[in-house]
């Protein structure tokens, strides 16, 4: 359990949600974001492949 866990689970209750559909929500933009910032840092040279 992290420090993120609680105010996780009150903003859960707050919306009405369930954790698994709130992943699925999560991984649909965070894994796209992430790679497109790996892109962008691969192409500025912020780091580097070997």
């Amino acid at each position: 359990m992290g420090p993120t866990s609680a105010p996780q689970w009150v903003l859960l209750g707050l919306v009405k949600a369930h954790l698994g559909e709130f992943q699925k929500s999560a991984l649909r933009w965070g894994v796209p974001v992430s790679l497109a910032y790996i892109g962008f840092a691969l192409l500025t040279g912020a780091i580097t492949v070997a």
